[in-house]
C-alpha cells in the first residue's frame, strides 16, 4: 500500500507537465535513466549484481522507482530507471554501503562506462509495467536552437500515443546537465502494440519532423523487464 500512495503521488506530481525545470529538483521528485553494458560473459552476474540492487534500492527511504531493464537483442546491455520523492534521498542511496558494493562489484564487468544521466520529468510516468511488457528508451537529441520546437513534437506524441490501445505508461524527461537531450520512456502491453504504434500517422509525423531538429541518430531501444 505504501508503494502504490508513493506512485500515485509522484504520479499527480509530475502530471503536472511542463513544471518550471529548474526548480524539479529542488522541489519534486528526480529521476535518472542509466546504461549499464557489460562484457557478454559477465551478463549473469551483471544480472545478479542489478537485481540485489534493485531490492536493496526499493526499500531506501523516498524510493519511488527502481526498474531494471535488459535489451532485447543485445542481452548484455541493462537500462536503470529510478525516482526519487527528493534529491536528498537519491543522494542518501548513492552513499549507502549497498550502492557502493553494487558499484565496486560491476566496474570490472563493464564494457563502456556506467552512464548515469540524472533527469527531470517534462511529462512524467507513472511508475507502471511489469514483466512481460514491452519497454522502449528512446534518447531524442535535439539541436540547442530547436528545443522548444523539439520538446513540443515530443510532447504532442505522447499526448496522441497514451490514447492508444496496449499503452501502458508514456512520458519523458530532460537530462539536467544537457536540457536538450530527451529521454522518451514507454511502456506497452505487448510487441504489436509497439509495432503498431511505430506505423501510427502521428509517430511518422513526428520522427520526420524531428529529423530536421535532431543532432544525432533516433536511439531508439528496446528492453523488458527483470
Amino acid at each position: 500500500m505504501q508503494v502504490l500512495l508513493k506512485l500515485a503521488t509522484a504520479a499527480l506530481v509530475l502530471g503536472t507537465g511542463m513544471a518550471p525545470a529548474i526548480h524539479a529538483q529542488e522541489a519534486g521528485p528526480v529521476f535518472a535513466v542509466t546504461y549499464v553494458e557489460v562484457t557478454p560473459s559477465s551478463t549473469e552476474r551483471t544480472i545478479e549484481l542489478l537485481s540485489e540492487q534493485a531490492r536493496a534500492s526499493r526499500a531506501d527511504a523516498g524510493n519511488i522507482r527502481y526498474q531494471i531493464l535488459q535489451r532485447t537483442g543485445r542481452p548484455n546491455h541493462f537500462a536503470i530507471l529510478d525516482a526519487w520523492e527528493s534529491q536528498a534521498a537519491r543522494d542518501k542511496s548513492a552513499a549507502a554501503g549497498h550502492t557502493r558494493t553494487f558499484r565496486t562489484e560491476l566496474e570490472p564487468l563493464l564494457y563502456s562506462p556506467y552512464d548515469e544521466r540524472p533527469s527531470t520529468p517534462i511529462m512524467g510516468t507513472a511508475g507502471a509495467g511489469g514483466e512481460g511488457e514491452v519497454y522502449a528508451i528512446t534518447h531524442v537529441d535535439i539541436i540547442p536552437t530547436a528545443v522548444e520546437e523539439g520538446t513540443a513534437l515530443v510532447k504532442a506524441l505522447i499526448d496522441a500515443t497514451r490514447q492508444e490501445p496496449g499503452a501502458v505508461d508514456i512520458g519523458v524527461m530532460a537530462q539536467n546537465s544537457r536540457r536538450n537531450h530527451l529521454t522518451l520512456f514507454e511502456v506497452w502491453s505487448s510487441a504489436e502494440h509497439r509495432i503498431a504504434h511505430a506505423s501510427t500517422a502521428h509517430a511518422r509525423h513526428f520522427r520526420r519532423e524531428l529529423l530536421t531538429r535532431s543532432g544525432s541518430l533516433y536511439d531508439e531501444r528496446l528492453y523488458r523487464r527483470l
